[in-house]
């Protein structure tokens, strides 16, 4: 479960605050098909220090932890 800011930035994971963002980037794959992969990447560090990677899903509006 991700809680995230008005501009898309996660503020909490699994419950857990966010205490900064590592790297963010955008996922752009088989957009010649008709289901196409659009999602925006984040690399974050948990107040207790876990690294955890999550993603929201551009095309559906979901939030996905990766790792």
């Amino acid at each position: 479960m991700v809680d995230a800011a008005a501009d898309g930035r996660p503020l909490t994971v699994d419950g857990e605050a966010v205490d900064g963002v590592v790297e963010t980037w955008l996922l752009e794959d088989r957009w010649w098909t008709d289901r196409p992969m659009r999602r925006r990447m984040w690399e974050v560090v948990t107040a207790r220090g876990r690294a955890v990677v999550v993603h929201r899903d551009l095309v559906d509006g979901g939030w996905w932890r990766s790792r």
